[in-house]
């Protein structure tokens, strides 16, 4: 079963966010916000990755992606669609007001800004030398 921003296959759902969204620990709280309730539901969380970008330079957004596998006898699909569900509510009833927010994301652009900095001058002293 396709969802928005995820998959059903079997007794696994993915879920998936995007870093120009959201960061793990976003995602994450969110998840905590509901995990003890997943747990009762069957279900198991099996972590969650995000993938490191093979082209250097410019900051590109990657995904985050979270896995969960039900354990349980019902129909596999009923149950990890209410835990697609329970983590979306996650995300809403955490996330951060606008002007956290948005502080947030100047602080990660100043980050992105310092390393490409960073990068600049390695490339620059290679050419030195």
């Amino acid at each position: 079963m396709k969802l928005p921003y995820g998959k059903i296959e079997g007794n696994v759902l993915k879920m998936s966010f995007s870093t120009a969204d959201y960061s793990i620990a976003t995602v994450l709280s969110a998840l905590k916000e509901h995990i003890d309730v997943i747990k009762e539901m069957g279900v198991k969380f099996l972590g969650a990755q995000t993938e490191v970008s093979a082209q250097p330079g410019v900051f590109q957004p990657v995904p985050i992606v979270i896995i969960f596998e039900y354990e349980g006898k019902e129909k596999a699909e009923n149950i990890l669609k209410k835990v697609y569900e329970l983590v979306w509510e996650g995300m809403v009833s955490t996330f951060p007001d606008e002007s956290v927010w948005s502080e947030a994301k100047a602080n990660f652009a100043e980050f992105i800004f310092a390393q490409a900095d960073l990068l600049r001058a390695r490339v620059e002293s290679m050419k030195t030398e």
